[in-house]
């Protein structure tokens, strides 16, 4: 996901949906910290692991994990409860970053799939001339 490469995220949260969330952000190239409420969560084992380049922030969720940080974008996991996160949500907001979730990681890769107005359909670049266009060129 081009979006991703090189950018600093934060994950609040290290569950099953915050890891996926690490693993999703770091194999497209971005720096990921993951910050959880508890200073040991079961899943801490297994992102260090996987991802040992991953920074992981055990305790409280306050304002100063994106305040005075690179972070360009905050990813929340579904189990934590707002008032939880709302000290990062409400100080990322304030400085204008994107919040979300899975679901708008998702979006976004799809969005990065589109193909590019110069190769839609009926132009040269999208029309073939390719490799498995010359299997059927012969038929």
């Amino acid at each position: 996901m081009k979006h991703l490469a090189d950018l600093h995220v934060l994950i609040l949260g290290l569950g099953a949906s915050g890891l996926a969330m690490a693993r999703w952000c770091a194999r497209h190239g971005a720096h990921v910290t993951v910050a959880d409420t508890r200073e040991a969560p079961p899943q801490l084992a297994t992102l260090a692991a996987e991802l040992p380049q991953v920074r992981f922030v055990g305790g409280p969720l306050t304002a100063a994990l994106v305040e005075g940080q690179p972070v360009r974008a905050v990813y929340r996991s579904p189990g934590l409860a707002p008032a939880t996160i709302a000290p990062v949500v409400d100080a990322a907001r304030a400085i204008g970053l994107p919040v979300g979730g899975e679901l708008e990681l998702f979006a976004q890769a799809l969005a990065d799939l589109r193909l590019p107005p110069e190769a839609a359909p009926g132009d040269e670049a999208a029309a073939g001339d390719g490799p498995a266009d010359a299997a059927h060129d012969g038929q």
